[in-house]
């Protein structure tokens, strides 16, 4: 992964932690998705709004200093958790063990015809290489396994949807994002699935996913920490801004 990819994630990591709008750039002690407004940050932070990763919020006045709030948009989101898993990096890592396996036996001929004089140790080398490269790429599959198993997604309800809503919110736990998902986001992460979706209809199938252990609906935890309003569930006397996948590891 390349440099503006990381940095790229890093920002977009940042900006969906605050939930809401954020500084571009660092000011002094406040802080911001980017560092510094290097050339780099710019080019970076310019190609992401134009590819609709970011949104611009608006433009601050400070004396004679231009301030950019921007905020992360679905799409960020979404490039984020497909970017950022760790089943995916290791999984990158077992195919370019696979492939050093393969390139070896030619490698090692090559190696054998030029150094015939020391055929017997290398060949000794090139074999305990191979083991140590098998052994590595058996640990690798098996990380990848304990991950894949690592947690167990409890009967879902008659929820259409439900399957995709336990897979997003695995996802957004895996690259950092916390356990709490914001009910707004969730409903746009879902809707672009099934675009006949009303809010109705989600708050009837989050309250089935409840029901049967599949989510847990979790409140505000005060100190104006009520995102997406119009997307909050009432329940009696509760009101529900957040959810949480319900798993046994």
């Amino acid at each position: 992964m390349d440099r503006r990819t990381l940095a790229l994630l890093d920002a977009l990591k940042l900006g969906a932690m605050e939930r809401g709008e954020v500084r571009l750039y660092r000011r002094g002690k406040l802080p911001g998705m980017f560092g510094q407004r290097t050339r780099l940050n710019a080019d970076i932070a310019d190609q992401a709004v134009k590819d609709g990763l970011l949104e611009m919020a608006r433009v601050e006045t400070v004396g004679k200093v231009a301030v950019e709030w921007v905020r992360v948009t679905q799409k960020g989101l979404a490039f984020l958790v497909d970017n950022e898993s760790p089943v995916r990096a290791l999984t990158e890592l077992s195919e370019a063990l696979a492939l050093n396996q393969q390139g070896l036996p030619s490698w090692a001929a090559q190696m054998h015809a030029r150094i015939e004089q020391l055929a017997t140790n290398f060949d000794a080398e090139v074999g305990a290489m191979r083991n140590r490269l098998e052994q590595l790429s058996q640990r690798v599959v098996a990380a990848i396994e304990r991950l894949e198993s690592a947690w167990v997604v409890p009967d879902l309800p008659a929820t259409p949807w439900a399957g995709a809503t336990i897979d997003y919110l695995e996802r957004r736990r895996q690259v950092g994002l916390g356990t709490r998902c914001p009910l707004a986001d969730l409903f746009s992460a879902v809707r672009e699935k099934h675009a006949e979706l009303t809010i109705k209809d989600f708050h009837a199938g989050l309250r089935r996913m409840q029901e049967t252990k599949a989510i847990t609906l979790l409140p505000s935890t005060g100190n104006g920490d009520t995102p997406g309003a119009e997307y909050a569930m009432l329940d009696g006397t509760a009101v529900y801004y957040y959810v949480s996948a319900r798993t046994t590891v």
